[in-house]
């Protein structure tokens, strides 16, 4: 859906400086008046909580132009201010009745032209010394993955778009979206007004109680966790990013040789009253796989563990859209699945779709906001662990 064109569209405020806003940001400030609102600071939020895991190929494989846009990107955008991107191959474990699937996979994007190859069980191993594969089947390895400092990732963007004439205001809450004759004017804070015609709701999952009363999103909050393990002998880089569908769970290493386990996703109602630490039952459970997937984890020791809420639609891909029955001018960028750091490159582009008509570089469609039967909470989750 685009917003109507026959109004004068210069002012721009945008809500919520994650990883999604900045993008937004960062794409319109080169020709419009951008103004970007947090409540809190940059990368607060799920941002700033997320592991920074990078695969567009995993879970867009089926969308290959969109894959492509987020794996180029990343690497463009490497060395901006203090923004890296590291390369580090992935691991999908399989099991034996998966396995079938699983090679049928690795060639349909070998052919679209993506860096993905399946591995039997028996070549593991050697391909990667401290791996024991938790699954009797192989895996998929995919060598066009790594991972990003998501708060490093989030203020490059941030900053490169203030380079562009974006202004940037943290501490500010948004306590309304105004409108009139059917089309947003701008916003009420605690800084007081800001006018606009066009306002863009990348909240996370306050997303949904900033709308206009009467508009209701097909989204959910949940509640993701993460630790952080330190083994006896630290990691080298030739350690895989891995992901363990049968427990729910995926890894990635850290640059000291520490490892990040992630997982435990679960429904929430209430995101406030939502626990910020990582569960003792998580813990225990990582505890127990991840020595049976990695050596020298037998008497790892604890580094550090959290949760964050992210936000979740029926088919596990965000919205990026202006919402039906929403005022002109009004769209969000919410719903990203825990894939929010490697699906962000869409937004800035998709965002741009919306507002002014420009196509971008790849099939908007998938992040329609019509797409959907159903409007409010009341869907089945579906856990990417489980794609």
């Amino acid at each position: 859906m685009t917003v109507n064109a026959e109004h004068a569209l210069e002012r721009i405020v945008i809500i919520g400086a994650g990883i999604g806003g900045c993008h937004a940001a960062r794409e319109l400030a080169s020709d419009h008046d951008v103004t970007l609102l947090e409540s809190s600071d940059v990368a607060a939020g799920a941002t700033g909580l997320s592991a920074g895991v990078v695969a567009p190929t995993l879970f867009y494989g089926d969308l290959p132009d969109i894959a492509r846009h987020a794996n180029e990107f990343v690497r463009e955008f490497d060395g901006t201010d203090a923004f890296s991107f590291t390369e580090r191959h992935r691991l999908d474990f399989v099991s034996a009745e998966e396995a079938e699937d699983a090679r049928e996979t690795a060639s349909e994007l070998t052919e679209a032209g993506f860096d993905v190859t399946y591995l039997e069980r028996s070549r593991l191993s050697s391909e990667f010394p401290r791996i024991d594969s938790p699954e009797d089947g192989g895996a998929i390895l995919y060598g066009d993955t790594g991972w990003v400092d998501p708060y490093t990732y989030a203020n490059a963007l941030r900053t490169d778009a203030q380079s562009r004439g974006a202004s940037v205001e943290t501490g500010v809450e948004v306590t309304e979206i105004t409108t009139a004759n059917g089309r947003v004017t701008g916003v009420e804070t605690t800084a007081g007004r800001y006018d606009a015609d066009a306002v863009v709701v990348a909240a996370g999952w306050r997303t949904q109680e900033l709308l206009p009363t009467g508009l209701t999103l097909p989204i959910r909050p949940y509640r993701t966790q993460c630790v952080v393990l330190e083994p006896s002998e630290p990691l080298d880089e030739a350690t895989p990013i891995g992901r363990i569908g049968s427990e729910h769970l995926y890894f990635r290493p850290e640059h000291n040789g520490d490892l990040l386990v992630g997982g435990a996703h679960e429904t929430v109602s209430d995101p406030l009253a939502a626990s910020s630490d990582a569960d003792e039952s998580f813990t225990r459970q990582v505890a127990s796989v991840v020595p049976s997937v990695l050596s020298g984890f037998d008497d790892a020791g604890f580094v550090n563990g959290w949760a964050g809420i992210d936000v979740a639609t029926p088919d596990t891909r965000p919205i990026v859209d202006q919402p039906p029955d929403a005022p002109d001018g009004l769209v969000v960028s919410t719903g990203f699945n825990g894939l929010g750091i490697m699906t962000s490159p869409i937004v800035g582009p998709t965002i741009r779709e919306r507002l002014t008509g420009e196509r971008a570089p790849f099939s908007t469609a998938p992040f329609r906001a019509d797409r959907f039967d159903v409007s409010g909470s009341s869907f089945a989750y579906t856990s990417t662990s489980e794609l």
